[in-house]
Parts: structure tokens; C-alpha cells; sequence
């Protein structure tokens, strides 16, 4: 009888053991996955901002509220870019020279349709020192600034980039950010485009403890805050910052 009593206490024992380490390691283990979770996320979302911000550089100032567009973009557009020679000397800022005054020059010595003005802006620029002549007649700029075109993956994005997967929410099981397009206007008055990518806690949350991810969610909206990750604002502008910033 007392060895079955003995029996009997150890598995209480081990019972109780496993009961308090669960109530120790649970919470750990909630949090490591979430902090997992929310980091997939939060990359996710930069990566949209960043696809934004460029959509918006090259479109008169505007976004995107359509996710294929916004990957298209990414896919197919290209970054402009300045390739630099040179840089003005002191003696020629001396003597009022700027690089636009400079491009002007150049820009006057190949569009004039008269040889004689061509070859005479020509030569201010040699005799400035912005250009050389070569022996056979070439010219070589000492001073430039060309614009270059290179593919947004390789220059903004990494080479290898998948757009494509900009659209799914990491861990959501195949659901897609929410993109929102909006507008406000500047303290002075002036107009100003707005985005916003958004996706709810629930969305990419599954399979983590019910209890856990309810009180996350319900202390957010108890401060008014969204339940969720999102980065932008579509109603008021926050310099395209996200939530977690």
C-alpha cells in the first residue's frame, strides 16, 4: 500500500513539475514565436514602403492602392540615377560656375543648329576647363552629370528580389496586405498623397495561445490603436512611418 502511495505522489509530483514549467515556458514561448512573426511582418511592410516610395518619386508624387501595380512596378521599372565626372574646381565657382550653368552650356553646343555658335560653346567649354579636345577632334568631358537608368532589383532591391511575394502576409496562410491610397494636406496648405499597408494581428497570429493573442488585440483597441502591423497612414500623414516606429 505505501509503495502504491509513493507511486502515487512521485506522478503528482512530475504532474505539478510539467504543470509549472508550462506555466513558465508558455508565455516564452508565445512571445519568441510572436517576436518571430512580427519581425516577418514588419520586413514585409518596409519592403512595401520602399516599393511605394519609388512608385511615388516616378508618378508625379502618387501612390499605388493596387498590389499587382505596385509589383509590376518593382518587376519592370527602373531607378534614375546620376553619373558623376568631375566636380568644379574653386576657380571655376569663382567664376560663377554651377553644374546647371554648365549642362546649359552644353546642352546650348549641341542643340544650336548653327556649326559656328555649336563650335564656339564648344570651345568655352574647353577654355574653362570642362572639356578637352583629342587629336582627332573627340571630345572628352572632364565635367558631367548623366542621368542612368538601372532596374529597381539590383539598385533599390537586392538582385534575387521576389517581388511577388510582397503581397502575402508572412504566417497568414496565404492572405494578402490591405493597400490604401489617401490624401491631406500640409500645414501650409499644401496637397499631399498618402498610402497605407495594413494587416490585423488574427491575420498572421494562428496557432499562437487564443488568451495571448486576445489581450494583445484588446489592449490595442482599448488605446485606439490598430490591432495589427501596418506601416503609412491613409487619412493623415506620418512621414510614411509604421506602427512598430
Amino acid at each position: 500500500m505505501k509503495k502504491v502511495v509513493n507511486i502515487l505522489l512521485m506522478l503528482c509530483i512530475i504532474g505539478l513539475a510539467y504543470i509549472f514549467y508550462g506555466s513558465i515556458m508558455g508565455p516564452i514561448k508565445f512571445e519568441r514565436e510572436r517576436t518571430l512573426r512580427d519581425e516577418a511582418v514588419k520586413n514585409r511592410l518596409i519592403d512595401i514602403r520602399t516599393a511605394q516610395v519609388e512608385f511615388h518619386n516616378q508618378h508625379d508624387g502618387r501612390y499605388t492602392a493596387s498590389m499587382d501595380s505596385l509589383i509590376d512596378f518593382v518587376k519592370t521599372g527602373k531607378q534614375p540615377t546620376i553619373a558623376k565626372v568631375g566636380e568644379l574646381t574653386d576657380q571655376q565657382l569663382d567664376n560663377n560656375w554651377t553644374e546647371s550653368r554648365v549642362l546649359a552650356l552644353y546642352a546650348e553646343a549641341k542643340e544650336a543648329k548653327n556649326e559656328k555658335i555649336a563650335a564656339e560653346k564648344w570651345q568655352e567649354a574647353i577654355d574653362n576647363g570642362f572639356v578637352t579636345r583629342n587629336e582627332d577632334g573627340g571630345l572628352t568631358f572632364l565635367f558631367s552629370r548623366d542621368t542612368v537608368w538601372t532596374d529597381i532589383i539590383g539598385s533599390v532591391f537586392p538582385e534575387g528580389f521576389n517581388a511577388d511575394s510582397m503581397r502575402y502576409v508572412p504566417f497568414g496562410n496565404g492572405a494578402e496586405f490591405e493597400l490604401e491610397i489617401g490624401c491631406d494636406t500640409t500645414k501650409s496648405g499644401s496637397f499631399m498623397h498618402l498610402f497605407e499597408a495594413r494587416t490585423l494581428f488574427e491575420t498572421y497570429y494562428g496557432g499562437l495561445d487564443k488568451q495571448e493573442v486576445f489581450n494583445i488585440i484588446d489592449e490595442r483597441e482599448q488605446l485606439g490603436r490598430y490591432p495589427g502591423m501596418k506601416v503609412g497612414d491613409a487619412v493623415s500623414g506620418n512621414n510614411n512611418a509604421g506602427n512598430w516606429e
